[in-house]
């Protein structure tokens, strides 16, 4: 017997329609609610990044590490190192690289350690833009100009027209027959002043003063016997030594003739013609440098200057068939020499100094050799090349800084001086004399002359400059090198700072 359903107890089935309706309330639901929350997750993400950066960031450079730098010896690199560019100071990394700016491999240090200084710099400063435009500091680049060395005279006219004028001692050598000389009388006239020659220069045999004689030109004005003139003589700087031993007017590139050498950024002194290592630590790869207009490659002998060649592969006859090495020759415009402005020069006594700006607020602190001031100039000898821009206001702060607080440039990128402990020596007992980067015998950088010789003698391991200083040291060790100390009288070498 079948039993057949009750229609009052029975669910009415639902339409399509109210289904529809059902699931899109539904969804309007869930929108309203995700946009009414997602403002407050998002906030919530942020505050939990925020919160845990430094363990996120920790946790993806070790997962990358590896990957970015390709290698397993990043994944191991203690975390108190970091890698910085000795050619450009401001570029470090935590992880090892070549540098953004210059290409050139990164050199590992401690944190916090001091970075030896390149050869020729004295200093190196980092300051902040806002110390920078606080300081007032100023930079202009250093060129070549026409500069004379003004004398001031005064004098009387004689009976014979000449005009006698003394020459004050620390004046004399700029004084010379045949200089132009302008002559004005002290009469309170308001005519223009005379034209005149320097003559001759006397001097006198009992008092050793010296005067210069002006003949004035003919101009059909003449001046009474004893009056009073003052004159001024000027003599070119580039007449003046070394001023005047300066290459002067380069001659057009030859076919074939090299267009770029390549430095160490350490070691400035150290020069090639091709691809390599630095000669004196062989931890910095040689870097590119093109050439200016005014510059050529030319091949000399250190120990022999006067020994030159155009081309590579000549020897030096004096030094027993060495072979010349390449250097850099800058030819100055004729009747012109490189000049800093006075304001840009520090003179401490014993030195020379000016800062260079290597990059923007790094400033190194590089001695010069100037010659006598022109006006508000100085000529430069040595020590800069055309282009480099030099701090013309600023720069005794920044030699104050260095002298106040030596240990201040420490703290910055790449500066100070590395502390050398004394040689331990070897396993084998041999002890290594500490070359401090010269030969002990020439007294010359080492890469100077050439790949360093390393030789062996009395026990202890020597670094040349060449191969000819070999028998000078054998010939007489006890006057080049230190005397031994015993391995219980070693005692660690004094911290040098950045301002020795």
């Amino acid at each position: 017997m079948t039993h057949e359903p009750d229609p009052s107890t029975e669910t009415p089935p639902q339409t399509p329609t109210r289904m529809k309706r059902t699931a899109s309330a539904v969804r309007l639901a869930a929108r309203a609610l995700q946009v009414r929350l997602r403002f407050i997750v998002v906030l919530a993400g942020a505050f939990v990044v925020a919160g845990q950066w430094e363990t996120l960031r920790n946790h993806w450079d070790r997962w990358t590490r590896g990957f970015v730098q390709g290698g397993a010896s990043s994944r191991v690199a203690p975390p108190n190192i970091e890698y910085f560019c000795p050619m450009d100071p401001v570029v470090v990394s935590m992880q090892p690289g070549k540098c953004d700016i210059c290409n050139m491999a990164l050199v590992r240090r401690k944190i916090g350690d001091m970075a030896p200084l390149p050869s020729g710099v004295l200093a190196r400063m980092q300051l902040s833009p806002h110390r920078v435009q606080l300081a007032g500091i100023q930079t202009a680049p250093v060129d070549y100009r026409p500069t004379a060395r003004e004398v001031a005279l005064t004098g009387v006219v004689r009976d014979d027209g000449l005009v006698r004028c003394r020459v004050p001692e620390r004046d004399r050598p700029f004084v010379v027959d045949g200089l132009a000389a302008d002559v004005t009388p002290d009469d309170g006239s308001k005519q223009p002043g005379l034209k005149g020659e320097v003559s001759a220069l006397e001097i006198d045999s009992r008092d050793a003063r010296a005067s210069a004689l002006i003949r004035l030109e003919e101009s059909g004005r003449a001046l009474p016997p004893a009056t009073r003139v003052f004159a001024t003589v000027r003599r070119p700087v580039a007449e003046l030594e070394p001023f005047r031993s300066l290459p002067s007017d380069p001659t057009p590139r030859a076919k074939g003739e090299l267009l770029a050498v390549y430095l160490c950024p350490q070691h400035p002194e150290v020069l090639a013609t091709e691809r390599g290592r630095c000669p004196v630590d062989r931890n910095n790869n040689l870097q590119r440098r093109a050439l200016l207009d005014d510059q050529r490659v030319r091949w000399w002998c250190p120990m022999h200057p006067a020994v030159t060649a155009d081309h590579a592969g000549e020897s030096c006859r004096d030094c027993g068939g060495m072979k010349l090495i390449p250097r850099i020759v800058t030819y100055r415009p004729p009747g012109r020499v490189l000049t800093v402005p006075e304001s840009a020069v520090v003179d401490t006594g014993t030195r020379t100094v000016v800062f260079v700006e290597q990059a923007p607020g790094v400033f190194d602190g590089v001695e010069v050799d100037v010659g006598p001031r022109c006006g508000d100039v100085y000529p430069v000898a040595s020590g800069l090349e055309p282009g480099q821009r030099v701090a013309i206001r600023g720069a005794f702060l920044l030699d104050a800084e260095t002298r106040l607080n030596p240990g201040l440039a420490a703290s910055y990128f790449g500066a100070g001086r590395s502390t050398r402990d004394e040689a331990a020596g070897p396993p084998g007992g041999e002890a290594i004399v500490p070359d401090e980067g010269t030969c002990p015998v020439t007294g010359r950088p080492l890469g100077s002359m050439g790949e360093p010789v390393s030789i062996t003698i009395e026990g202890r391991t020597v670094r040349l400059c060449c191969k000819g200083c070999e028998a000078r040291l054998r010939e007489s060790p006890d006057r080049y090198l230190p005397p031994p100390r015993a391995r219980n009288d070693r005692r660690p070498a004094l911290p040098r700072s950045a301002g020795e």
